[in-house]
C-alpha cells in the first residue's frame, strides 16, 4: 500500500513475491528425509505475514513453526484448529486432512488479496470467518479491478477452488 506504487506496480511486484514464495513451499512440500522418503510437509498457516521480502529482492516462505509433517504423530487435540481462519482452506476450516493444496488455497487468498488490496475472508468472531472459509464464495478479481489481468484473475480463482481436487496439483504448478 505504499503511495509511491501504482495498481498495476503494485500487482505485479506482489505476484513476483507471491511465485517466489510458492517455490519454497513446493521445495517443503516435495522434501525428503535420509532414506529418499518424502516427509509430507504441510505448512498449514500461510499468510501475509510469512512472505518476506529478502535482501536480494526475492519472496520467502517463512514460520513453519505449526507445519505438520505426515511422518509425525500430530500433537494437536481433536478438534482443535491451527493457523489463522482468515487463510484457511476450507477442508482445514473443517478439521479434514490437509496436503500441498491446502497451502495453495491459503497462497490463493494471498494472491486475492494482493489484487483486491482488500480482505478476502474477515468477520469480527473467528467462527463467522470459518464459515465464510467453508461456503467459499469469491469474486473475480478482475470484476472490480479492471487493471487486473483476466488470465492473473483465472489463475487466482482456480487456487482458491473450494474442492482441492480443482486446485493447482502443486504450489510450483500455481507458480507457473
Amino acid at each position: 500500500t505504499h503511495p509511491a506504487l501504482d495498481e498495476r506496480t503494485r500487482i505485479r511486484l506482489s505476484t513476483r513475491l507471491i511465485a517466489d514464495a510458492l517455490h519454497g513451499l513446493h521445495a517443503a512440500h516435495t522434501s525428503k528425509n535420509a532414506k529418499g522418503e518424502r516427509l509430507g510437509i504441510v505448512h498449514r498457516d500461510v499468510s501475509p505475514q510469512n512472505v518476506i521480502v529478502g535482501t536480494d529482492g526475492m519472496g520467502r516462505i517463512v514460520d513453519f513453526g505449526i507445519a505438520l509433517a505426515a511422518s509425525r504423530v500430530a500433537t494437536s487435540r481433536p478438534g482443535m484448529l491451527k493457523g489463522k481462519p482468515s487463510y484457511m482452506a476450507p477442508e482445514q476450516a473443517r478439521g479434514d486432512v490437509c496436503d500441498g493444496r491446502t497451502d495453495v488455497f491459503a497462497m490463493g487468498i494471498v494472491l486475492w488479496e494482493a489484487l483486491m488490496n482488500e480482505r478476502l475472508f474477515w468477520a469480527e468472531m473467528d467462527v463467522a470467518v470459518l464459515m465464510q472459509v467453508m461456503d467459499c464464495i469469491v469474486e473475480r478479481p478482475d470484476l472490480r479491478r479492471p487493471n487486473v489481468p483476466a488470465a492473473l484473475a483465472d489463475v487466482a480463482m482456480k487456487a482458491l477452488a473450494k474442492n482441492p481436487a480443482d486446485r493447482y496439483a502443486t504450489a510450483r504448478d500455481f507458480a507457473v
